[in-house]
């Protein structure tokens, strides 16, 4: 997460934000952006239906496999993160580069 926050801030930085409100909204975006198209392209439309990305010795457990509501659960989780990645950005260009 601190390789996030590092991260990120300086692409906030690099971008123009220059508040905590602007690098704020912008981390938050560009982390909720990739965390949907984690869930809806990456988990939901391969994972949950490509049988070759099946552990071997899992293979009859297609029920569980296409458990939708656990994908949404860690997006939901990633969403967390992403306010915490946002807020920690945020504060080092408040703190660091505030004109």
């Amino acid at each position: 997460m601190i390789f996030f926050v590092i991260v990120l801030s300086g692409v906030a930085y690099l971008s123009g934000c220059r508040s905590f409100r602007t690098t704020f909204i912008h981390v938050f975006i560009l982390f909720f952006v990739v965390n949907i198209y984690d869930l809806i392209v990456l988990d939901w439309g391969i994972f949950c239906h490509s049988k070759k990305l099946r552990i071997s010795g899992t293979e009859d457990m297609e029920k569980e496999y296409k458990d939708y509501m656990f994908h949404v659960r860690g997006a939901c989780i990633g969403i967390g993160l992403g306010l915490v990645v946002a807020l920690l950005s945020g504060f080092i260009i408040h703190f660091c580069f505030a004109v």
